[in-house]
């Protein structure tokens, strides 16, 4: 009876062990497939937003000139931009294809590009600008659980416009994370910018009319939400 002791009690710590380590099913936001999508503002820190608050709100483009665009945010999808990734099968896999929305009348391909900040060596300005973009400018890939747009960080900064006579606006950014002599990770986030994700609400690709310097025939068909505003990200997960 005493030798059988130690045999009840490992009994015991195995039971609390398995208890402790319990399998965890993964319950990711539904996605669909589109060739064409809104962008939707998450912001990440919500202790950084704006009032009013960026949270959920579009893409959209700011005109600084001839076929030159900023990137900005509109309440709702009637001015958002339309976009859409273009490549072949073999670009997308590979991370070189672009994303476009189109401008103008006729259409003309407008395509995301970063170009460095003066001040900053790791932050850079998001240009919706005629071409065809950035390449690597795209949506995660699979087995990535989510649907946002990369690189990572991508910022909403609130600055004023000399186009706009100093007026402010809200335009998105780009941080590059690096390391410090601590071992530790500067995420280099201006002060009047607040961290957010960008993520793509499923829509319809807008037709093109004859004359168009746009064409869709590389639109890729991708992963997207249908009602990004209606998820609850805290929901999902790990």
């Amino acid at each position: 009876m005493i030798a059988a002791a130690p045999v009840t009690l490992g009994l015991v710590g195995l039971s609390a062990a398995s208890a402790i380590v319990r399998q965890v099913t993964p319950n990711y936001a539904q996605t669909s497939q589109s060739d064409a999508f809104n962008l939707v503002i998450n912001v990440t820190d919500p202790a950084r937003d704006f009032t009013p608050s960026v949270q959920n709100t579009y893409v959209a483009s700011i005109h600084v000139g001839a076929g030159l665009a900023l990137v900005g945010n509109v309440d709702s999808t009637q001015n958002a931009r339309i976009f859409y990734q273009n490549g072949t099968a073999e670009q997308r896999r590979d991370g070189h294809s672009t994303v476009i929305t189109d401008s103008g009348t006729p259409p003309f391909p407008s395509g995301l590009r970063l170009t460095k900040d003066d001040a900053s060596a790791k932050v850079s300005t998001a240009h919706l600008d005629a071409g065809q973009g950035t390449p690597g400018i795209r949506l995660s890939n699979f087995p990535e659980p989510y649907v946002f747009l990369n690189p990572e960080t991508w910022l909403a900064c609130n600055e004023s416009l000399p186009y706009y006579q100093g007026q402010y606006f809200i335009i998105l950014k780009q941080a590059q994370t690096s390391v410090g002599q601590d071992g530790y990770a500067n995420r280099n986030i201006p002060d009047n910018c607040a961290p957010v994700r960008l993520i793509p609400q499923c829509t319809q690709l807008n037709s093109l009319p004859d004359g168009s310097y746009s064409s869709h025939d590389f639109a890729l068909q991708d992963r997207c939400y249908h009602d990004v505003s209606s998820i609850i990200w805290s929901d999902h997960g790990p």
